[in-house]
């Protein structure tokens, strides 16, 4: 059992173009070799997120992440290494071998498979309990009173937790899973009083929550009656993060719509899906996410919003048109069309459908309004009324914040216009108001996220000074507390010359490896250099060149971002010399660089090493210092040799 190995990592990077990966998040426009775009890593009006096609890198020069492919996706996707590796493989088409696991990946998924085969069960449990004809029996009056027939209750696999507050722990126990697992699967608590497990769902219509592949990852449990809370949600597990998933998207996303319908409720979605609107999907009892706006935009290129009609319903609209608005900000590669529906008479869905058929119903989604139009109502509705008339000091506070939000020129242009008709102001006034509100709200973001960007960075470094090799995290306990304990003596020094010497042995590529280039005895070392992280990186390279015969600044990042250079970001620190580097096109050039770095790094290490011995001499006994002798005289010669090399160039 290993680590992914690194040639699929090779083959990987060597496919996913770093354009294509980005330009699914980010619009992107060619400006000489690169690429530029709005970052989005941290809010900016003007461009400083570079993409190098040819590099295979991207970089942002205001808040100086950067990186590879795979960083891109575990940043974007807020993925781990391993799963950004799978996602961009199942991408681009290549495949990873069965056994590229790691014992504790292995034991990780041994955990997880069982919480999976536990949510299996206990929705075969509900469901069974449903069917009972004594202990289902009220679910069943419920369902029927709610008018789901079999068909539906069959489709959403429907079900029914038992009123015993151990029933289903018992039912679990008897098939062979212990209290650890079941404690993971996230649908058991304790007890207070006595820390036993019992069932988190006790007495509630069940409804199971499907990933987008069709797992069982989490259920919903709505009281039969009056009782609060009225819906009981799994909370987050081992195999289940909310904020990352919608109810019945594994059915929505079959239906290939460019429109993608999000409500609030269980039960609303499951009307629209019976009332033939099967691109409907429910949030799940949690404020909209980022990730479920990146999660929409990969099925749809439009969503149509329905908010309860009551007060909290609609600041929840609010709320989320912001964080959305944000959001698609930065991810300016995502096209996604917002719209807002609003049902009548302050139904919901699920109501209106029972009453006025689903033909009425198709005519509130199709007049669901933009976010400019349904803003615009809003600030106007909000602050009229029949006796007093438009409170126009509020209609301008409302119109002007909420017209910032957008991230359309022409929208925001357009509300302005509209707002100024009715606050007698001429357009230009409105609109420049509106610009400063915004920029104000970038500018105040933009200092959020440099503070959290520079704490991420504090951590990062940290994180990359004391991590441990993969060997050492392996050995026994005795080894790893010696090697913790000497964790902050890590060299991470590099002198410029040895940086400028790995940066033209990374541009020459495989010309390193060309004798008629490079001579075997001129290819760099590790012992060529003095700091452990360029000893390593300089492994690393020689792996790579020796695996596939060529090398990118792209793999080679693959392992910057796991190292400091005299306490910076390897990737920070070798990305300029690189470029200068990589800039020279003529290979003779480049390698009269890279030569004359080599020499003289391998001539101060012969000079240090005559300084050592010399310090040796006066101390050491005759038959030390014939050797001490023998060993100075070949690092003299050597150091000659290095010279006329040198001077050859």
């Amino acid at each position: 059992m290993g680590r992914i190995p690194p040639s699929v990592i090779d083959e990987i990077l060597a496919k996913a173009d770093i354009a294509d990966v980005v330009g699914n998040y980010v619009s992107l426009k060619a400006k000489g070799q690169n690429m530029w775009g709005l970052c989005p890593f941290h809010d900016e009006k003007t461009p400083s997120f570079s993409v190098n096609p040819s590099k295979g890198i991207y970089k942002c020069f205001g808040c100086q992440k950067g990186g590879n492919a795979i960083s891109f996706i575990m940043e974007m996707e807020g993925l781990e290494y391993r799963d950004a590796v799978i996602y961009l493989a199942d991408r681009y088409g290549v495949t990873i071998p069965d056994d590229a696991s790691s014992e504790a990946e292995d034991k990780l998924k041994r955990k997880k498979e069982r919480v999976s085969n536990i949510l299996k069960e206990a929705a075969r449990f509900y469901y069974l309990s449903f069917q009972d004809k004594d202990t289902g029996k009220p679910a069943r009056e419920y369902a029927d009173k709610r008018g789901l027939d079999k068909e539906t209750l069959d489709h959403f696999g429907i079900g029914y937790s038992p009123l015993g507050w151990d029933t289903l722990y018992k039912h679990l126990k008897s098939k062979g899973y212990t209290d650890d697992e079941m404690m993971d699967s996230g649908i058991f608590i304790r007890s207070k009083k006595n820390n036993n497990i019992l069932d988190l769902f006790r007495g509630r219509l069940m409804f199971p929550i499907f990933d987008p592949m069709g797992n069982i990852i989490a259920f919903g449990g709505r009281a039969l009656g009056d009782e609060k809370p009225k819906y009981v949600n799994s909370p987050d597990s081992l195999v289940y993060k909310k904020q990352n998933h919608f109810y019945a998207m594994n059915f929505a996303k079959k239906e290939k719509s460019n429109t993608l319908i999000v409500v609030e409720g269980y039960m609303d979605a499951i009307a629209m899906h019976r009332a033939g609107f099967r691109n409907t999907v429910a949030s799940l009892g949690t404020a909209f996410t980022d990730a479920q706006l990146r999660l929409c935009s990969r099925y749809a290129k439009e969503v149509v919003f329905f908010f309860d009609a009551d007060y909290a319903g609609q600041e929840a609209a609010l709320r989320a048109i912001h964080m959305m608005s944000k959001a698609l900000r930065k991810l300016s590669g995502v096209e996604l069309r917002i719209k807002i529906a609003k049902v009548p008479d302050g139904k919901d869905p699920d109501e209106f459908i029972k009453v006025n058929g689903a033909d009425a119903f198709k005519g509130v989604v199709e007049h669901a309004k933009y976010v400019d139009d349904y803003l615009l109502e809003r600030a106007y509705n909000d602050n009229y009324s029949d006796d007093k008339g438009l409170d126009k000091g509020k209609y301008q506070e409302d119109v002007c914040r909420y017209a910032s939000w957008l991230n359309d020129e022409i929208k925001r242009s357009s509300m302005a216009n509209t707002a100024a008709g009715l606050l007698g102001a001429s357009s230009e006034a409105v609109y420049t108001r509106i610009n400063a509100l915004r920029d104000a709200d970038i500018k105040s973001e933009g200092t959020m996220s440099e503070r959290s960007i520079a704490r991420e960075r504090r951590d990062d470094l940290s994180m990359r000074n004391s991590s441990m090799p993969e060997e050492i995290e392996n050995a026994p306990d005795e080894v790893q507390s010696v090697t913790e304990a000497n964790a902050h003596v890590i060299n991470d020094s590099a002198t410029e010359d040895e940086i400028s010497l790995l940066a033209y042995a990374m541009a020459l590529g495989d010309s390193l490896i060309d004798e008629k280039i490079v001579f075997r005895t001129d290819i760099l070392r590790p012992a060529d250099f003095s700091g452990d992280t360029m000893k390593t990186l300089v492994t690393e390279l020689l792996g790579i060149l020796d695996r596939s015969g060529s090398v990118s600044f792209a793999r080679m990042t693959d392992y910057f971002r796991q190292y400091t250079i005299n306490g910076t970001e390897a990737e920070a620190v070798m990305l300029a010399p690189y470029d200068r580097a990589d800039n020279e096109k003529n290979v003779e050039v480049k390698r009269d660089m890279y030569l004359s770095y080599l020499y003289k790094i391998r001539i101060s290490v012969c000079e240090k090493e005559e300084k050592r011995i010399l310090a040796l001499y006066s101390g050491a006994s005759s038959d030390e210092r014939v050797i001490l002798q023998k060993n100075l005289q070949a690092i003299s010669q050597y150091k000659d040799q290095m010279k006329s090399a040198m001077g050859r160039l």
